[in-house]
């Protein structure tokens, strides 16, 4: 009698390894989550260009935002950026220290950015209700400052699972995910930065 031969798909047999150019489904989930974030701003961008050209005085009379002090918290931002690449490089070669270090300078420069954008709230003298200005800037800002403290809470969930991962390649996936995300936080703020204080 010949030899019975097991399926290769029977359990506890190894999975068949994704070919290369392929995309696995959590990789896939993130690139849709993604691109409806960006659509989720794209809307606000329009509306801001779109009340620019239809307004004589834009930005509304009496309206002062300080340039410089939105330039350094856009610094603030970009540099945290910087810090996440480096942390996901240590989390890529197993270094569990190096990479709770890096997230740990990667929150607390999301957080100075937070502080900061609360702090000019206090300071502005006009309320989304005074005029479409008003309007269009807190609604843009606020929208983004919600996505930092969303960043902020999954970098939070992220440095408690690089201190019990074992190893920290079974978590690479979700950290990945967290970082392309922080990521898009920085880079709509450029836009918006560019939006509001560049190009008024």
């Amino acid at each position: 009698m010949a030899p019975m031969v097991t399926p290769s798909h029977t359990i506890g047999a190894t999975p068949t390894p994704v070919s290369d150019g392929q995309r696995t489904t959590g990789e896939l989930g993130i690139i849709l989550f993604l691109a409806s974030d960006i659509m989720l701003f794209a809307p606000f961008f329009a509306a801001y260009f779109l009340l620019r050209s239809t307004t004589e005085v834009w930005p509304a009379g009496g309206v002062e935002l300080d340039a410089f002090r939105a330039g350094l918290a856009t610094v603030v931002l970009v540099a945290s950026s910087g810090t996440m690449i480096v942390a996901d490089r240590a989390l890529d070669d197993d270094d569990r220290a190096t990479t709770s270090r890096w997230l740990l300078i990667t929150i607390a420069l999301g957080a100075l950015f937070l502080g900061n954008q609360i702090a000019e709230y206090a300071t502005l003298d006009f309320r989304p209700g005074d005029h479409s200005y008003g309007s269009i800037y807190w609604g843009i800002t606020m929208l983004h400052g919600a996505h930092v403290t969303a960043g902020l809470v999954a970098l939070g969930a992220l440095y408690v699972r690089v201190a019990r991962a074992r190893p920290l390649g079974r978590i690479a996936a979700w950290a990945k995910g967290v970082s392309l995300f922080w990521h898009l936080v920085d880079i709509v703020w450029v836009a918006v930065f560019l939006t509001i204080w560049v190009l008024r």
